[in-house]
């Protein structure tokens, strides 16, 4: 598994041996499952986070580890290490990452995580976080191989599909057309470039060598709300995400706009547009 960290010792993912004892599981959670957001507003605190990969391979699951041994699951990722058009070279650490999570089970927190890196040097990396609206259903994945076709199918929050080869996981259909990883001349990965095409609104933000909302995020960087037909729609990323030092600097998406109800409100007053 790669352990990945990046600039101000910020953690994204926690390795930990997964031949943990006494952690009960707390959620029978199935993310092979279509299901629906179980509450609207994620009140986690950090937490340590262990991932370990299903028998098949072809993706791991991350769960967040309480002190009492509990555990819940909070995504699913997988990587495109390469070689192949989207990722031209490999080594230690160089690859396309997906993350695919729902913290809490909340509509809050269902976003899909993708980090580039070009090369080894780990400054390098360009993070680009996505959310999608309507939030229908928890993102889900499952995995189908047969004598036609080798594939992993993810379900956003908003019921569209997004389909990977199942060995290279480059994406190969669905409502995300993706293009390959690039540099700039200093070497530093350009913004992750993955477009969606869906029917719905995406929100998007990224940052090189750090997490694209909260913390020092905040006092710079804006997002980019799209939706077909529509002017991009910039937004300051503090409007929308925040980080509580009660939860153990944990970054939350705007109580405000936990609910697709509120979210729309907040579009067709800012960005003149509706999420249906």
């Amino acid at each position: 598994m790669k352990l990945k960290s990046i600039a101000g010792g910020l953690l994204l993912a926690t390795a930990i041996s997964t031949s943990l004892v006494n952690a009960k599981v707390i959620s029978d959670f199935d993310e092979t499952k279509i299901q629906a957001p179980f509450t609207d507003s994620n009140n986690e605190g950090l937490q340590t986070t262990v991932c370990r990969t299903r028998d098949h391979l072809k993706w791991d699951y991350c769960s967040t580890i309480y002190e009492n041994g509990e555990e819940q699951m909070k995504s699913f990722k997988f990587s495109n290490d390469g070689e192949n058009k989207i990722v031209p070279k490999s080594g230690f650490g160089v690859g396309r990452d997906f993350e695919f999570m729902f913290e809490g089970f909340a509509s809050s927190d269902l976003g899909l995580l993708i980090w580039d890196m070009p090369d080894e040097t780990e400054s390098h990396g360009h993070l680009k976080l996505m959310m999608f609206f309507p939030r229908l259903v928890m993102p889900a994945i499952r995995y189908i191989s047969d004598s036609e076709k080798d594939i992993v199918i993810v379900t956003l929050p908003t019921k569209e599909e997004m389909i990977f080869n199942g060995k290279s996981k480059e994406v190969v259909s669905g409502v995300i057309i993706e293009a390959p990883i690039k540099q700039d001349k200093a070497g530093n990965a350009l913004t992750p470039s993955l477009t969606y095409t869906g029917s719905g609104v995406v929100v998007e933000a990224d940052r090189l060598a750090d997490y694209p909302v909260g913390l020092a995020s905040q006092k710079n960087n804006s997002a980019t709300i799209r939706k077909k037909g529509y002017k991009d729609c910039k937004i300051p990323v503090k409007d929308l995400w925040y980080t509580d030092d009660n939860k153990g600097g944990n970054v939350f998406f705007n109580k405000k706009y936990v609910t697709d109800k509120a979210f729309d409100q907040f579009l067709k007053q800012k960005c003149k547009f509706s999420m249906y």
